[in-house]
């Protein structure tokens, strides 16, 4: 069938001081040009506006990059004159002119439109015009020239089928009510991880991406099975002969994945590109599978041919396998009805969300769920992979997809470079130059094509690293951001074990060098997909304990059930429990930790964990007693994918786990060698603080010393910190219209206590099914996060970081919870001390 010229975007990408950079798709091959005017502007013609201005940047004609024959992605940058700069705290808008078809306008992205109209389907959802109103140019706004400003935006996990609302929506709606604002609304937006779920993808809406993926690329995509290449001994199977919902087995078996929900697994190249158009522009959005279009027979002897889930044996006919899915609708328990439901509930959401990436700079990291879960958890996980050819084959299409769609914006100048005369291309331009190479191949790729990607992205051996860089830095006039990578550049105590990884390996020096800021810049950002700091129980109790009794249960003791219709994969505790969290590894994380303790002020914007809260962390490596760094952690996650109504009951109701999160502060010192804790004779001593006095550098909590406890005073403490759960303190009233409060409990009747019991029972069973959550510390719900600052005095700001959660319905959403912190050094309390007694 026919596509719309305009497949996604413009997207705002990277903008800095003298540049900005636009991304966009296209069925065709065009050239692009970008045209940017300081203020607000209407469009009457491609290139004109109605004030009459000049543009004060400009970018060459760009031609786009041929990723299929219907697929083509260009990275735009447009440059003010010599000598010149945007700018800051300012408002801009722009046009981007396509070769032979117009500007914004002239393409009908500056009005609403629906329906079937130059290549959109009837079914996809109704486009809203990107500036607001009707012939306004959508824009941006450079970042002000101080601190108290600064207004950002951070958010992850964007799940089409995925519990709750679609949060990134509701920045549309921010920046709408501040559109001419430059002051309050967001300069930047930082997507910190699974911007895309390659291995959670709802069966109706793979039905749609793999239909959706062969006209992108105008051939029927195949994957290896084994062997290699086309031609060279492999055999490949066309992913259409890979039905959604029966990939399972498949990614299980053959792929070597560890995810349980690779039912509907994304492996095609073709098919990652389709879910990154689907996940931001309306534009290709058509026909959801049905229940009845949505099981596919396939002869017994192609199930285990290609290591297909089995339904056959248990259903025996599709009929079957309908009516058993209508039954299950229908009992309330989990349908491909509710799929197809949330799924198109998202994509009424998507409209909005092309707005908010059409007028807000927006920079972009991977976490796992761009690739499969659990990608390079472990060495033993990578090295399984790596040698499975469809394994690999997947995580080339997945990375080359990533670099195409998300990567070649954070920095275009590494990404779409072009080379001078006789130098040799940037690693990245190499990839994406070997990228079109391959996809050229069409049905029948080579194996040393498939290689040379390979090579550049640190495919070809379970040791190599990639060529190309995705870190990146990005600078305002009074902050930078540091965005690490914490999936591609690991490194393993153990080729063999499943021990936890370090998660930027060798590379903290090139993704964070050593502080403080010395150009000017007043405070860092880190973008980290998973939280560098991360209440404690989780990562050296929990964590672990659930994954050593996975591991006894299902490997010791053989307890494994097996479904031919849920077919899931062997995989250790470490891979059920995602043991891979900054603190997992107790040397790397105090490492980086030491390095953000070399800036005065970090702010670190993070995702992945399905909740939202913020965290401060102060850190003393000298023996005065300001703090060498105040260190504010926001996370905000997820987008769309939050707990389910009975896990967050289960959060709300234990009280054990609340007074943790709430009780004191974690403190610990620390020593870079020989510690110096003298215990007293004979003293009592838990096995886990006795292991920790063994380890060097030392890792020590500051309290509960048996009585006696006292330090050497030749080996003085390196390093302490504290880290703290913020808490909203502001009165109900404050929170906001529409904030969820928990139901009054009754006052104390010693008269009448079992009445009183009673109302309290019945206030604590409102709590578990009324869905009211508590908004003070944790957010168990989708959610938004925005930071802004406040000066409280000359040089010193306070943070706050702001949670938006639903209201009602979710259709909108509010920032009910305020976490304020002054980041000044001196606002940290004194510093730990060792302390005896529980």
């Amino acid at each position: 069938m026919a596509l719309p010229l305009l497949l996604a975007g413009p997207v705002v990408r990277r903008v800095d001081a003298r540049s900005a950079t636009f991304w966009l798709a296209t069925s065709e091959p065009v050239s692009v040009e970008a045209r940017v005017w300081q203020g607000d502007q209407v469009s009457t013609a491609a290139g004109a506006v109605q004030s009459g201005a000049a543009p004060v940047a400009q970018s060459p004609a760009t031609s786009t990059r041929r990723l299929g024959q219907r697929l083509h992605v260009a990275i735009v940058t447009a440059t003010v004159s010599v000598g010149g700069a945007f700018p800051p705290g300012s408002l801009f808008a722009y046009d981007l002119l396509v070769s032979g078809h117009g500007g914004l306008r002239d393409l009908g992205l500056l009005a609403e439109s629906s329906g079937a109209t130059g290549g959109i389907h009837a079914d996809a959802p109704t486009r809203l015009p990107l500036g607001y109103l009707p012939d306004r140019l959508p824009g941006f706004v450079s970042c002000p020239p101080t601190i108290p400003d600064l207004q950002l935006a951070h958010a992850s996990c964007r799940k089409p089928h995925g519990l709750g609302q679609d949060a990134l929506a509701w920045l549309d709606d921010t920046i709408e009510n501040h559109r001419l604002d430059a002051d309050e609304r967001p300069q930047q937006l930082f997507l910190t991880g699974d911007q895309i779920y390659a291995d959670d993808v709802a069966g109706c809406l793979l039905h749609m991406l793999t239909g959706l993926a062969s006209e992108l690329l105008d051939f029927e995509e195949a994957v290896p099975m084994s062997g290699g290449a086309a031609g060279a001994g492999g055999a490949r199977v066309a992913l259409r002969g890979l039905p959604p919902l029966r990939r399972g087995r498949l990614v299980a078996e053959v792929a070597k994945f560890s995810t349980t929900a690779g039912a509907s697994h994304l492996l095609g190249f073709g098919e990652f590109a389709a879910m990154y158009l689907a996940a931001w522009s309306p534009r290709v959005w058509r026909h959801l599978a049905t229940r009845d279009e949505l099981f596919v027979g396939v002869p017994a002897d192609q199930r285990e041919a290609r290591h297909l889930t089995d339904f056959e044996t248990k259903f025996v006919t599709a009929e079957a396998w309908r009516t058993a899915d209508a039954r299950a609708e229908s009992d309330g328990r989990p349908s491909s009805a509710d799929d197809r439901e949330s799924v198109a509930a998202f994509a009424l959401t998507v409209p909005k969300v092309a707005r908010v990436l059409a007028n807000c700079s927006t920079y972009m990291i991977f976490d796992d769920h761009e690739i499969t879960d659990d990608w390079n958890i472990s060495a033993a996980w990578r090295v399984r992979v790596l040698t499975s050819p469809l394994g690999r084959a997947a995580l080339r299409n997945g990375l080359m997809a990533y670099a195409a769609f998300q990567a070649s914006g954070n920095e275009p100048g590494a990404w779409a470079a072009t080379p001078a005369a006789g130098a040799q291309p940037t690693p990245e331009v190499l990839l994406l130059d070997r990228a079109v190479t391959l996809l050229a191949d069409a049905a029948a790729p080579t194996v040393a094509h498939e290689n040379d990607v390979d090579d550049s992205l640190g495919l070809t051996s379970p040791t190599a690293v990639p060529k190309v860089r995705f870190h990146c830095t990005v600078d305002g006039p009074r902050h930078r951001v540091a965005i690490l990578d914490t999936r591609t550049r690991r490194t393993y105590d153990s080729a063999i074990r499943h021990s936890p990884p370090k998660l930027v390996g060798t590379s903290l020096d090139a993704m964070l060098p050593a502080g403080p800021l010395s150009d000017g810049r007043e405070l860092l950002f880190v973008v980290s997909p998973a939280p560098v700091l991360f209440p404690r129980i989780f990562d050296v109790l929990i964590q672990p304990a659930a994954a050593a009794i996975f591991d006894l249960k299902t490997h010791m003791l053989g307890t494994e059930t097996f479904d031919p219709t849920a077919p899931t994969p062997s995989i250790v505790g470490s891979e059920a429990w995602d043991i891979e969290g900054w603190g997992a590894h107790e040397a790397s994380f105090h490492a980086v930790l030491r390095r953000l303790a070399s800036y005065p002020r970090v702010v670190i914007l993070s995702g992945d964990v399905h909740f939202a809260s913020s965290l401060v962390c102060d850190v003393w490596t000298k023996g005065d007693d300001a703090s060498d760094s105040r260190i504010l952690q926001c996370t905000a996650s997820a987008l769309k994918n939050e707990p389910s109504a009975e896990q967050r009951a289960v959060l709300r109701g234990q009280r054990s786990a609340q007074r943790l999160l709430q009780g004191p502060p974690l403190e610990r010192l620390g020593w870079d060698g020989a510690h110096g804790v003298v215990l007293p004779p004979a003293a009592p001593l838990s096995p886990g603080r006795r292991g920790r006095l063994l380890r060097s550098p030392t890792f020590v909590p500051a309290a509960g010393w048996p009585s006696g406890t006292t330090l050497d005073g030749t080996k003085p403490i390196d390093v302490r910190y504290r880290i703290a759960v913020l808490r909203d303190e502001r009165p109900a009233t404050e929170l906001g219209i529409g904030a969820p409060t928990p139901p009054p409990l009754p006052a104390w009747n010693a008269a009448d206590p079992i009445a009183v019991y009673t109302q309290i029972a019945a206030a604590h069973q409102q709590l578990l099914i009324a869905d009211l959550d508590p908004v003070r510390l944790m957010v168990f719900r989708s959610t938004v996060g925005l930071v802004s600052f406040a000066a409280t005095s000359p040089g010193e700001h306070a943070a706050t970081h702001a949670i938006m959660s639903p209201v009602g319905d979710g259709t909108t959403g509010s920032a009910f919870t305020a976490h304020t912190v002054d980041l000044a050094r001196t606002a940290a309390a004194a510093p730990p001390t060792l302390t005896t007694g529980s």
